[in-house]
């Protein structure tokens, strides 16, 4: 019991919160403050301070979290190698996604493999900030917008690419008729711009012909923070957007909303699925993680095509 304390307390501090250490450990906050007091009572000293929100540990408590946080993780790493001798995959996993890619593409892949696995639990939480709540998670799908001198900052995550879509500029007829069609990348500076930072990052759209790359500061006529909604705004009239082109496939086919400035190259979406590397993963009781192992297939099949 006493290890599951100090384990609890590594866990607490690599957080900065209790409350995210208890969820992690399915208790309580109350229970999960009581572990660390029972903590510091065993040892006979103070063993993190607690200021702004944040958990941060004292001297002792910088030692024992030097000293047992390698085998908090060596322990991880054995209970997920250990399950992966089950004749069948079983646990919880907790998986966080971007709303784009759970609204089209994967509830219909959850429930295959549920279908094929019964014992797992999947926890599944939708945001757009899907990587800043890489510690509570097993997997993470986010995606970001690629361009030439892109650089994705170094996240310690491991990334595999799920799809990747090249961005398409629309709008309806109607916003057409109304306000005509830009001849330039430059002339959007006098239109209505519909856009989502989620999607792009900021409102920069990205056009390329031959070696040169524009990068343009549009309006911001409307900023969400879903997909969908930009879409339905586009097909509506309420302006361009700049959407990546599986989105708008099929209202580009029936006519509901026109490509535009398609002799320019656009920039990249890149959907992808992030995972602790082994030596990183995140401490916590085997009971309440799932049977995914980083470096196997069993839950990555997931999502192949």
């Amino acid at each position: 019991m006493m290890l599951d304390k100090m384990a609890f307390f590594v866990c607490a501090i690599r957080s900065g919160s209790i409350s995210a250490a208890a969820r992690k450990f399915e208790l309580s906050v109350s229970a999960g403050s009581r572990w660390l007091r029972e903590l510091e009572q065993h040892f006979g000293m103070s063993l993190c301070r607690r200021s702004n929100r944040l958990l941060t540990p004292t001297a002792a408590g910088q030692k024992l979290l030097d000293d047992f946080s390698p085998l908090v993780d060596r322990s991880e790493q054995l209970c997920r190698a250990m399950q992966d001798y089950q004749s069948h995959d079983k646990g919880q996993l907790n998986l966080i996604c971007t709303p784009v890619y759970a609204n089209h593409y994967l509830m219909e892949k959850v429930s295959c493999y549920l279908m094929d696995h019964p014992q797992v639990l999947i926890n599944l939480k939708i945001t757009p900030w899907a990587l800043d709540l890489a510690d509570e998670a097993d997997l993470m799908i986010s995606a970001n917008a690629n361009y030439q001198g892109y650089r994705e900052k170094d996240l310690h995550l491991v990334r595999r690419e799920i799809m990747r879509s090249p961005f398409v500029m629309v709008a309806a007829a109607s916003y057409l008729a109304r306000c005509g069609a830009p001849k330039t990348p430059q002339q959007l500076a006098q239109h209505q711009c519909l856009f989502a930072s989620t999607l792009t990052g900021s409102n920069e759209w990205i056009f390329k012909q031959e070696d040169e790359v524009q990068i343009i500061k549009v309006p911001k006529s409307l900023e969400v923070n879903d997909s969908d909604l930009l879409l339905k705004s586009a097909r509506l009239g309420a302006g361009i957007a700049y959407l990546p082109k599986f989105l708008v496939k099929d209202e580009i086919e029936s006519g509901s909303l026109i490509p535009l400035l398609t002799e320019y190259e656009t920039s990249d979406w890149s959907l992808n699925l992030y995972y602790h590397p082994p030596a990183k993963a995140s401490p916590s009781p085997a009971t309440s993680r799932s049977s995914y192992s980083p470096g196997t297939n069993k839950v990555l099949c997931i999502f192949e095509n």
